[in-house]
């Protein structure tokens, strides 16, 4: 699978740079950057572009172009987006180290020179945010088949809603996830609500394949 990578610098010809140097490996896809474009906005452009890992370049105030830096663009799209794979990419690891909230999403630009390990980064950071949610997807379809058959015990339909709540967050702005299937004390009958799920679990993996 080619998977689709999304790199905020506010530097064009750096996009470029990158775009070449992953082109055996990924899609790269750069933003419309602007002066004076609103950290809204950016976000905005980034949620809708449906990538597998944002990139983002620390400093983006040293020209006047942005007021604000790659951590307040990383933390922010975390919070609409938890757990999505997020590095900041900078030249500034010393600048970069006491903004950003976890030092593990740093990496020094330099590591583009060996750019089979850099692959390799950016390839694992996603597969494992991809498993989480395949390990998840896994359980409730498992469980659904079960409802079907036989009543779940309490455990299970707790672990139930848990899975679904658990990929529900993983996107704040999602509307997705049926009312009744993250309150348990809206569920009367789990069978009642089996169809409902499936079509939950279809949705996701439509969405990931766009």
């Amino acid at each position: 699978m080619r998977y689709k990578i999304g790199y905020v610098d506010e530097n064009p010809l750096q996009v470029k740079k990158f775009q070449r140097l992953l082109r055996d490996n990924f899609d790269v896809l750069g933003y419309n950057i602007t002066r004076g474009l609103s950290k809204k906005r950016l976000l905005s452009q980034i949620y809708n572009s449906e990538i597998d890992l944002l990139l983002v370049d620390y400093l983006m105030t040293d020209k006047g172009q942005l007021t604000y830096n790659g951590d307040e663009i990383a933390r922010d799209f975390e919070k609409m987006k938890p757990r999505f794979p997020i590095l900041i990419f900078t030249q500034y690891h010393n600048d970069a180290f006491p903004q950003v909230d976890n030092p593990n999403i740093i990496y020094e630009k330099s590591l583009a020179s060996n750019i089979d390990h850099f692959s390799e980064i950016l390839r694992k950071n996603i597969e494992v945010y991809r498993k989480f949610i395949s390990d998840r997807k896994k359980s409730i379809t498992t469980l659904v088949n079960k409802s079907k058959k036989k009543k779940l015990t309490a455990k299970e339909t707790h672990n139930l809603l848990d899975k679904q709540i658990e990929l529900q967050m993983l996107d704040k702005n999602s509307v997705e996830v049926p009312f009744q299937l993250l309150h348990p004390e809206k569920i009367e009958a789990l069978s009642k609500s089996a169809d409902k799920a499936e079509a939950f679990i279809k949705s996701l993996s439509k969405k990931r394949k766009k």
